[in-house]
């Protein structure tokens, strides 16, 4: 497959010149050294490049810049626009003691001690490359493993680096990272907090598929940034979610979402290769820079429209397949890497299979643009048609075996995480989850479907209802709820389960739950501190009440 694509990007020249017209443009992270050149052809505008402060002073006062100035002027000569990151405390600025001082993992990833020391860090970089950057970004992500401090110690970072960015070049951006996920909550704290301090928001979601990103990007632009000039950046991972197989569609996918919210840059963190290279140039090929018109829905498959005149289009499902009807005698379709796929005739109607793969679209009906243009000014944003709509649900549950009964609340998706609770046993006849302390797995995770409940907001109340085995003795096996709530993640108080030889259940009211998918689920149940026995579930149900 490799070989064949290589193959094609060979003899297909006509894809390879046209990256530059892509939906959004696209930028790589690269380091030193990098193959700045192949970058360009591949179709970037942007490269985003480190400054590690631990690397280039790791004496306090003697800088060395040599490899990182290198790198800025290659990828300029090749027209490469350069992101800067500012990054990485050295050891000798760092809070760190102890044996924390020998691992770059820790002392690099914490604030420095005193902020003075990092304002000098970044007067020194601006002084250096004003001339040569102009987008500025503090920190390559804010949470674990790459930040190691509070959103407080973030704020300050990020307000002392703007005051000396703007200074020098009152016409540079700042560029605001966020927490791995599509944070909501934490992004309108920041608005709140620091809403002068940064000109660009990065979202870095992970571990998520393209389709994750629908809802929350609808109500970021609907509840988060309505009447803000905020540009956002949209970094995209593939190592974490996937097979590399789904790659090209991703990037299809992730290309079409971008222009339909209006997403400035999108930032690829996957390799590049042949590959890339053949998906990009097929995509400004068929689609180009028409602009976003709109969307429709046909049966299960969202329609993202683009052009008013000679539209294309890119359309998928979220599961399975279906068959799409086209009303365009000429349409063709194509996939994420250019294989035409079969377009059968039938009367006055074409027809073409669709499935969670991206199926890119060329001469589509002008009827298409007029219907995706009036579900556009009507002002709701695009979503994938649900194969089951729980809107209109008074609750949804799951019921814990081997296979989930899952109406409208999924756990099952979660079995493969480390600490998740995958023990099966059966009491009293019927199946249970059990959680096992000894091997640390301790949560069962969930995830409420967003049809029924999706950044809450304090519109509604939400009451969670557990069912679990009684315990053997009082006071001896407890849990409780880690939900995502309107002011991050947080647990409810703890929960003793009555010492009983049967089922009890127990309800838990959150009048301030959030349920935006933050970290790809809504709450979990946690057992961890159990010592003496382990705690069965049954089943769980989620109801909306009064606020």
């Amino acid at each position: 497959m490799v070989l064949a694509l290589i193959a094609a990007a060979t003899a297909q020249p006509a894809l390879l010149a046209a990256p530059a017209i892509l939906p959004v443009p696209i930028g790589f992270s690269a380091g030193e050294g990098a193959d700045f050149p192949m970058l360009r052809d591949v179709g970037a505008s942007v490269v985003k490049l480190t400054a590690d402060w631990s690397e280039i002073e790791t004496r306090q006062g003697t800088r060395t810049w040599g490899g990182l100035d290198d790198a800025i002027n290659a990828a300029r000569a090749v027209g490469l626009r350069v992101v800067l990151v500012l990054f990485a405390t050295p050891r000798w600025a760092s809070p760190a003691t102890g044996e924390e001082l020998n691992d770059p993992s820790i002392y690099a990833r914490q604030p420095p001690r005193r902020l003075e020391d990092w304002e000098a860090f970044v007067a020194a970089a601006v002084e250096r490359y004003k001339d040569r950057v102009r987008d500025w970004q503090i920190w390559p992500g804010r949470g674990l493993p790459l930040f190691r401090g509070t959103t407080r110690e973030y704020i300050a970072l990020l307000r002392a680096a703007r005051v000396f960015i703007k200074a020098a070049d009152p016409a540079a951006r700042v560029i605001l990272s966020t927490p791995f996920g599509m944070d909501l909550v934490d992004l309108r704290s920041l608005l709140t907090d620091a809403p002068d301090d940064f000109d660009v928001i990065l979202l870095t979601p992970r571990g998520v598929s393209p389709d994750a990103l629908l809802r929350p990007l609808g109500a970021l632009w609907e509840r988060v940034l309505a009447g803000s000039s905020k540009a956002v950046w949209l970094e995209w991972d593939p190592y974490s979610f996937g097979l590399r197989s789904s790659w090209p569609g991703q990037l299809i996918k992730l290309q079409a979402l971008a222009k339909a919210f209006g997403i400035e840059q999108l930032i690829w963190r996957g390799d590049v290769s042949a590959i890339t290279q053949v998906v990009l140039g097929g995509l400004a090929l068929r689609v180009g820079r028409r602009p976003y018109a709109g969307y429709l829905t046909r049966q299960r498959a969202l329609v993202l429209v683009f052009g008013d005149r000679d539209p294309a289009a890119v359309a998928w499902i979220g599961a399975g397949d279906e068959i799409l009807g086209v009303e365009g005698p000429t349409t063709q379709a194509y996939t994420a890497t250019g294989d035409a796929r079969p377009v059968v005739t039938e009367g006055d109607t074409r027809r073409v299979a669709v499935g969670n793969e991206p199926v890119v679209l060329t001469n589509t009906p002008q009827a298409w643009v007029e219907e995706a243009q009036k579900a556009r000014q009507a002002g709701s944003p695009p979503f994938l048609p649900p194969a089951v709509d729980f809107s209109g649900a008074p609750l949804v549950s799951t019921t814990l075996g081997r296979a989930n009964v899952e109406r409208g609340l999924y756990n099952q998706r979660f079995r493969t995480a480390l600490s998740e609770a995958t023990e099966v046993i059966e009491v009293d006849g019927v199946e249970a989850v059990r959680s096992d302390n000894s091997k640390e797995r301790v949560y069962l995770r969930f995830d409420v479907d967003d049809t029924f409940l999706f950044f809450v907001d304090g519109r509604v109340g939400v009451e969670i209802s557990v069912e679990v085995r009684g315990a053997s003795a009082a006071q001896q096996l407890g849990f409780n709820i880690w939900y995502d709530s309107m002011s991050g993640y947080r647990f409810t108080p703890w929960q003793w389960v009555e010492a009983t030889p049967g089922w009890v259940s127990y309800t838990f009211r959150l009048p301030d739950a959030a349920f935006a998918d933050t970290w790809g689920w809504d709450f979990a149940i946690n057992a961890v501190g159990n010592r003496s026995e382990n705690l069965i579930v049954h089943s769980v149900t989620v109801k909306k009440v009064a606020p």
